[in-house]
């Protein structure tokens, strides 16, 4: 057992018995008392070692938790919120890949910025057969037929 979580376990036994002291009780009332009996078994699960994943994150079990997200998964969560990057306008890729070979991270990061520059390395390291996004895959040639 790990002693680190008796003080927040205590916190929490008193939290649950001060409801017994409340003179009305209310569907709220229960909620919340159901909430802080949920904390209570959770706590005593980590104490034993006997944690389970907080959110139903299959990427990120162990991850922070977001409760406004889908998943319950912070990492996730904010990965959906922001919006996908694109290269800056009338910046190609092979532009900044050829920069990024020649000149370096640093140099192109400060040529294009560290966005473009992260973009199009992400892109550009796909395999050839994947399609980028926004591009349909190529499809093989017949057999037998040759390209001019």
């Amino acid at each position: 057992m790990n002693p680190d979580f008796l003080p927040e376990i205590g916190r929490a036994v008193r939290d649950i018995a001060a409801y017994a002291h409340r003179g009305e009780v209310t569907d709220q009332t229960l909620a919340e008392l159901a909430e802080e009996l949920e904390r209570a078994v959770h706590l005593v699960r980590s104490a034993q070692g006997k944690t389970t994943p907080a959110n139903r994150c299959s990427r990120h079990p162990g991850g922070p938790i977001d409760p406004t997200a889908d998943n319950g998964c912070l990492l996730c969560g904010t990965a959906n919120r922001r919006p996908a990057r694109t290269l800056p306008e009338g910046v190609e890729l092979g532009e900044v890949l050829r920069a990024v070979a020649d000149d370096g991270h640093e140099a192109a990061a400060a040529r294009y910025g560290a966005q473009a520059v992260a973009r199009a390395l992400a892109i550009g390291t796909r395999h050839p057969s994947k399609p980028r996004p926004g591009q349909t895959a190529r499809k093989p040639h017949p057999e037998g037929e040759t390209t001019r």
